[in-house]
């Protein structure tokens, strides 16, 4: 059997690259770049018509997304991450710029694509600096804005905020964005709780952070039991999911729920 392979390019109106960057990633990504990650999905930066640019391959989706995908009943992740980087920047909040993104298919079912964006120079993760109380309290005064502005990071984790420090204080970044949710008014309650808990597993860091979160926002109530009762409900269902990965079926419709 001849397999097909086609190729969805989407590339920004106001992109810089050099034309025909986009459409040449699937074939030049293996051998060009050099990588910074590489992990699930794997991360390289390319130096093209005179900047760095940041390109990221998502791996082949399990079965069940790439139905989902296929279909288009779900967006793959390089779609998301394009759309919700301009979502993101129109509410005032930093992400790199996305310049695009690259979707392969063959015989018609998605395989692996491409995410297209700027590369940030001289910053760090926020986990690189988690012991320094400034940038926490200063982390903490961000997130409050972020919720007041119904924005809220599904992966909230300390290495998917970068920050560096201006003259004005800190500046952060958002990365990894492809799971984001956008509200038009505050997260607050359940979300708020679960989106808090994310970023810390010690508990006394945990609890500092919330404490400060707090401070920036005193609408939102006594946090900090809250959020400790939803780490334990996290931690049960941890160990729930650790039950699930040896039963192979289940597993595999958790996966593709992500």
């Amino acid at each position: 059997m001849i397999s097909h392979v086609s190729y969805k390019i989407v590339e920004a109106e106001s992109s810089p690259l050099p034309k025909g960057f986009l459409a040449s990633i699937p074939n030049r990504f293996a051998a060009e770049g050099k990588v910074i990650y590489k992990g699930r999905n794997e991360i390289k930066v390319f130096e093209v018509g005179g900047r760095t640019v940041c390109v990221k391959k998502y791996r082949i989706p399990p079965f069940l997304n790439r139905i989902l995908y296929s279909w288009g009943w779900r967006k793959p992740k390089a779609k998301r991450t394009y759309e919700n980087a301009q979502k993101i920047l129109s509410r005032g909040f930093d992400t790199p710029r996305q310049y695009g993104y690259v979707l392969e298919y063959r015989n018609g079912w998605i395989r692996e694509s491409f995410s297209v964006g700027e590369f940030v120079e001289n910053s760090r993760t926020v986990g690189q600096d988690k012991q320094n109380a400034q940038s926490i309290r200063a982390f903490a005064d961000y997130t409050a804005s972020l919720h007041a502005h119904g924005l809220m990071h599904r992966d909230y984790i300390l290495n998917n905020i970068l920050y560096r420090q201006n003259e004005k204080g800190y500046a952060f970044t958002l990365i990894d964005i492809n799971r984001f949710v956008f509200r038009s008014t505050p997260i607050r309650g359940f979300l708020q709780s679960m989106n808090l808990m994310q970023p810390f597993q010690d508990q006394q860091e945990l609890n500092a952070f919330v404490q400060a979160y707090e401070a920036a926002d005193p609408s939102s109530g006594a946090l900090c039991a809250r959020v400790a009762r939803f780490r334990r409900w996290r931690n049960r269902y941890s160990a729930f999911k650790r039950f699930l990965k040896k039963l192979p079926g289940a597993y595999l419709f958790y996966k593709s729920r992500r």
